[in-house]
């Protein structure tokens, strides 16, 4: 006889970042709530050798079903569509292999989400600098590597406020019927691409599906010597730019989100040259990656049109289906 379904499938897709596994697992261990089964999904490139199941394999024994899928596909979006669709949980929460989940993690998510009737909730991340960091880091800067500002209670995730991949939980059966993540955003090989899971719930927003944040949700998420460099930032602004441009394929981009107009490269060049003058390192480098951001964003726009591709207009929002309650209620 087949197990029962649990009440959440922890879905994590991971690549080239075995040893963080065992950490994350360790404190899934640890959770308040139970009754949840957890899906790895190798998504390393095809080969031989598998490191990630042979580093799962004979680990534990854990107090959940732990379960090693395989995605060829590469990429973030692909690797964790792929587990969605074969976890058996009523919610599935995403997660990454590198993140810490405090104790009531999965409990304070689900009772948010079961509580307030939502589609998804997302929690709050804790960004830590363990090895202190190489460009002195200004708010701009530290938002790339994930919200700064947090509501103290249950908020509308809605601009200031967003939420992030590493601690997301949905419904499944909803998020099916919605559609899963784009598998043209998020992190892919060397590619720093971004935004797969703002646009899932902004897609799903402007479908009459709601997210909320619960800040009582926490995980930690390590931000190493590396991800703070020059060349990060400006590869990073270059793939956020690239990812919200293709936004407009599929849902509609909060203004505050784009930050491309002439005022924006006025104010990124004035800051860049600021910066240099007054050895104002994080200034410079902040200005730097708003260039190169824009730059991409307008790039992809361009490329975009030339195929054909129609951006989703303000006005075209009348026109997108809306769940019903009979539907909501249905999935």
């Amino acid at each position: 006889m087949q197990d029962p379904s649990p009440l959440v499938s922890v879905v994590v897709s991971a690549r080239g970042n075995t040893a963080s596994l065992l950490t994350l697992l360790e404190a899934l261990a640890q959770q308040t709530l139970t009754d949840f089964e957890a899906v790895i999904v190798d998504n390393d490139p095809p080969g031989p050798v598998r490191p990630i199941g042979q580093a799962l394999d004979g680990s534990g024994p854990w107090p959940f079903t732990l379960r090693v899928l395989f995605e060829p596909l590469p990429g973030l979006s692909a690797g964790r569509n792929r587990g969605i669709c074969a976890a058996r949980g009523r919610f599935v929460a995403i997660t990454d292999p590198d993140i810490v989940p405090e104790p009531g993690w999965l409990q304070a998510l689900v009772a948010c989400a079961e509580q307030e009737d939502v589609f998804a909730v997302g929690g709050r991340t804790a960004v830590e600098y363990p090895e202190g960091e190489v460009v002195p880091l200004s708010t701009a800067l530290r938002e790339c590597h994930g919200a700064v500002e947090w509501p103290d209670g249950r908020t509308l995730a809605a601009w200031p406020y967003w939420v992030t991949g590493c601690n997301l939980l949905f419904d499944r059966r909803a998020a099916l019927e919605l559609g899963l993540f784009r598998t043209d955003l998020g992190r892919k090989g060397r590619w720093r691409l971004d935004c797969e899971d703002l646009e899932f719930v902004d897609r799903a927003r402007q479908h009459g599906l709601e997210t909320l944040i619960e800040p009582a949700a926490v995980v930690s998420h390590p931000i190493y010597r590396r991800e703070t460099t020059a060349r990060y930032y400006v590869d990073q602004g270059i793939g956020h730019g690239i990812c919200v441009a293709r936004m407009h394929l599929s849902v509609r981009v909060e203004p505050a989100a784009i930050r491309a107009g002439r005022t924006a490269v006025k104010d990124a060049a004035v800051g860049l040259v600021q910066g240099w003058t007054f050895l104002d390192r994080a200034r410079a480098v902040e200005s730097a990656r708003d260039l190169a951001r824009i730059g991409a964003y307008h790039a992809e726009r361009g490329r975009l049109r030339l195929l054909g591709r129609r951006p989703i207009a303000l006005a075209d929002l009348s026109d997108l289906p809306k769940f019903t309650k009979k539907e909501k209620e249905r999935v």
